[in-house]
């Protein structure tokens, strides 16, 4: 168990090609289920809620496991983004 990294992918398929959007090392710091449901996507597609649970073993083998970004937890997580272009 270590820290893990994220990818923000787009495509204009569902099978690709892929394009990475945006690569988060150590997002979480232990970041899984990472998801932007389209319904948490505003009308104008330029703010979104990224959901995630995170930092399930936070002192696992002496690894010490912080919050990044702040508010990441055990637990199902809601950050608001902005979409850049």
């Amino acid at each position: 168990v270590s820290k893990m990294n994220t990818y923000i992918l787009e495509s204009d398929k569902l099978d690709g090609d892929w394009k990475i959007i945006a690569y988060m090392k150590d997002f979480g710091e232990q970041a899984y289920f990472v998801n932007i449901p389209s319904k948490f996507i505003s009308k104008d597609g330029k703010q979104a809620w990224l959901l995630y649970s995170g930092n399930f073993a936070p002192d696992w083998n002496g690894e010490k496991i912080e919050e990044n970004p702040p508010g990441s937890h055990y637990g199902m997580v809601f950050q608001k983004i902005q979409l850049l272009k």
